[in-house]
């Protein structure tokens, strides 16, 4: 655990939860998924405070293993408390070997916004442009890639090739707006040939800032040769501004029930 410079009491952490989801094929499958917790003090303010929180976990080759990004509300004498940062990390915790964290802090009387990028591990140099692709056990076909990205204007602000042999599994982002609050779209797309092989697909995105900090990230999943659909996740507007940002993502496809 490590004190938080937000309110007295307050700490972060991370941990491993088991959860449960159901499969492409309707089956039941469980695994450990990397969990941060934020928890302790109140907030004594009179006024809301907003956690925009991204934690990301690297293996030891500092390679993208999982991502998540939760903006928080916490009312005016409300615990400092985020509920359910996770995601969903298929494999072995034992590959778990950094995590990085970046949280904005928001709303409080003293400053408008207090940002506290945190690493916990050793820190790594920015990294270069590469893509690769590989298998591991029960046919789990993984990509991997980390490029210089300027998102520019517009609704679509990025998009990739096909990503895997298997199944012509490829993605793009999309800028979203709802109610004043701002979504980064994940919408992936699998090979519009249709085919009888059901194969599940779990996304992981990571995006840098111009000094190689971690400032946005998240996933999404899909099951059974789904067709288009999205996962927003929150994102603050000033990150999609930046000209000069690099994305690094993670792509596992595999038969129903592997992913």
């Amino acid at each position: 655990m490590i004190d938080l410079p937000i309110a007295d009491g307050v700490t972060l952490g991370w941990k491993v939860s088991h959860m449960q989801f159901v499969d492409g094929m309707g089956k039941d499958v469980s695994f450990d998924c990397p969990n941060i917790v934020i928890t302790g003090g109140q907030n004594l303010g009179n006024k809301a405070v907003s956690l925009y929180v991204v934690a990301a976990f690297y293996d030891v080759s500092d390679r993208l293993l999982s991502c998540q990004t939760s903006e928080h509300c916490v009312q005016p004498w409300e615990r400092y408390d985020v509920p359910g940062l996770w995601s969903r990390f298929p494999f072995s915790i034992s590959e778990i070997s950094r995590v990085c964290l970046r949280i904005t802090f928001s709303g409080c009387d003293a400053n408008d916004r207090i940002e506290s990028p945190l690493t916990i591990g050793s820190s790594k140099p920015m990294k270069k442009e590469s893509k690769r692709e590989w298998k591991r056990a029960e046919h789990v076909v993984g990509t991997y890639g980390f490029q210089k990205w300027n998102p520019g204007k517009g609704e679509l602000l990025y998009a990739t090739e096909p990503l895997t042999k298997e199944n012509k599994l490829r993605f793009r982002l999309e800028r979203k707006e709802n109610q004043g609050f701002h979504y980064l779209a994940i919408v992936p797309s699998t090979n519009p040939i249709p085919s009888d092989r059901k194969y599940d697909n779990l996304i992981q995105y990571v995006l840098y800032d111009e000094s190689g900090r971690i400032c946005h990230g998240g996933s999404c999943m899909g099951m059974g040769n789904h067709g288009e659909y999205l996962s927003l996740v929150p994102i603050l507007p000033e990150i999609l501004q930046k000209e000069s940002l690099s994305i690094e993502y993670v792509v596992w496809e595999g038969p129903s029930g592997t992913l």
